[in-house]
């Protein structure tokens, strides 16, 4: 855990949380037939994300970036953290990188007057740098379950580097670093056991290697 790695200072940790910008924590209670249900539920964005594929390096790019709800669970599954209170975990001795995962480039659906497309098309060239013909990015699927019930649609795009416009990145506070996969480091990857990525992810691998590698 030495070298380069990077480690979270101050840590405070907060239950209560009502002013969020991105969840609302709901409790739905109703009746089914005669008995009465109580379900907790959190209100949040719908969302776009997208695989792509550059034609030029053969390649699937992928994005890397810190997740705190990831590494807040990880770190509590550790045989030293089990049963440990928040305020009695030493988070500043675990790495940023157990919260890391490796992601399809994506984005929350934040703006009411433009389409789902052209959301994901900002994000590809704020997290990629790279910038795609919105007439270019194909939809695969739209999906919507969990606590939640946020839709996600998932589209695909061809990326080469005359589109490349900057070197990605994200906005504001974000550390997003671009991480491309050969076809064959792709399905290797999908093999592990234990995969830090998203379903969404993972659909969007099948998809490709069924459509797209023949």
């Amino acid at each position: 855990m030495a070298g380069s790695e990077e480690f979270p200072v101050e840590v405070e940790i907060f239950e209560d949380v009502h002013d969020s910008q991105f969840i609302r924590p709901m409790r739905m209670k109703f009746k089914r037939g005669d008995k009465l249900i109580k379900w907790d539920l959190i209100l949040r964005h719908d969302s776009v994300a997208c695989l792509l594929y550059h034609k030029q390096k053969h390649s699937l790019l992928f994005v890397k970036q810190f997740r705190p709800a990831v590494y807040i669970s990880r770190v509590r599954r550790l045989d030293e953290n089990v049963n440990k209170r928040w305020n009695e975990i030493n988070w500043s001795k675990y790495p940023i990188s157990m919260g890391e995962t490796i992601e399809l480039c994506a984005g929350l659906i934040d703006k009411s007057n433009i389409s789902w497309r052209k959301h994901i098309q900002e994000e590809i060239n704020e997290e990629c740098g790279y910038k795609v013909n919105e007439n270019d990015i194909k939809s695969i699927k739209t999906t919507g379950v969990g606590s939640s019930g946020a839709q996600q649609e998932l589209f695909y795009a061809e990326i080469d580097e005359t589109m490349k416009v900057s070197e990605g990145g994200g906005v504001d506070s974000e550390k997003i670093e671009k991480i491309f996969m050969t076809i064959s480091e792709a399905q290797k990857y999908c093999e592990q056991k234990e995969v830090a990525g998203s379903p969404g992810m993972l659909y969007g691998l099948m998809w490709f290697f069924k459509n797209r590698c023949k």
